[in-house]
């Protein structure tokens, strides 16, 4: 359950602070353009806001154990627009305020990064600790609830879809979070994120191996974008337990791999296999 302390939003009125709205209309414009000069300014002050004002406030829309993802109550759809990494907590915050910190590329989505002071309290029915990243937490069918000022609030939101993915995407455009990757996680590359055939790859001559480099579609162009998948012995490529005969430059499937290990330069994945979409 997530808990503003009473009385402390509206604690520190004689200080003039920028609306909520105004942030939510800066932070869902970026769909269509870039972050402007006023936000950079904002974040590289590590600008102070009110977690709520007489336009909005913001909640908590869902959490994995080390990050929290928040919306605007008067976003019109569901998504959620701020992040809040636990290890990047570095001052302490006055409850009831957050500031701005960065701003996160992920997949094809952006993020405003904020600290706040807000206080993460754990209930009865939460019997278990989230150990890593790829361990959700989310709300079940009946929601709970986020109150502010004594006034209990829900929001309807969509919670993340095949989350190993999500995180993925995530440590593949931070860098300081690829230090704390687990190893062996499966991901499923699923129809949002399909797997691009690019070319069948024969350098590898001494030891007359093959692989096909398909693109994680998802994931911009880099490194960590590509995957190489083995040939079975006699140098094909399998899709759906069937040889794939004559795979042409940008053909899609979706895929499973297990990710073994991440470093600055790339990815090392096992386990593959691939599935007609």
């Amino acid at each position: 359950m997530f808990l503003l302390a009473t009385g402390v939003v509206f604690a520190d009125r004689t200080k003039i602070y920028p609306s909520l709205h105004s942030l939510k209309m800066e932070v869902e414009s970026w769909k269509e353009k870039k972050p402007s000069a006023q936000i950079k300014k904002q974040i590289r002050l590590h600008q102070s806001f009110l977690m709520e004002d007489e336009t909005c406030h913001i909640e908590p829309a869902s959490r994995i154990s080390s990050v929290t993802y928040f919306r605007f109550s008067c976003q019109t759809d569901s998504e959620p627009l701020l992040i809040q990494f636990r290890s990047n907590q570095k001052r302490k915050m006055e409850v009831g305020k957050f500031q701005l910190r960065a701003i996160h590329h992920i997949g094809k989505k952006q993020y405003l990064e904020i600290e706040t002071g807000l206080v993460v309290g754990e209930t009865k029915t939460q019997a278990r600790l989230n150990t890593d990243d790829t361990d959700l937490d989310y709300p079940s069918k009946k929601q709970i609830p986020v109150v502010t000022e004594n006034k209990p609030t829900t929001g309807s939101y969509k919670p993340i879809q095949n989350p190993n993915l999500f995180y993925f995407k995530s440590i593949s455009q931070n860098p300081k979070r690829r230090k704390e990757v687990p190893s062996n996680i499966e991901v499923f590359f699923d129809s949002s994120c399909p797997l691009e055939f690019i070319e069948k790859d024969q350098s590898f001559y001494w030891d007359q191996t093959v692989s096909f480099v398909f693109r994680i579609t998802c994931i911009r162009d880099s490194a960590y974008s590509l995957i190489r998948v083995p040939s079975t012995a006699s140098g094909d490529l399998v899709s759906s337990n069937t040889i794939w005969k004559d795979p042409k430059p940008g053909d899609h499937v979706l895929g499973t791999a297990v990710l073994k290990k991440i470093t600055e330069t790339q990815t090392f994945w096992e386990k593959i296999v691939l599935y007609y979409e």
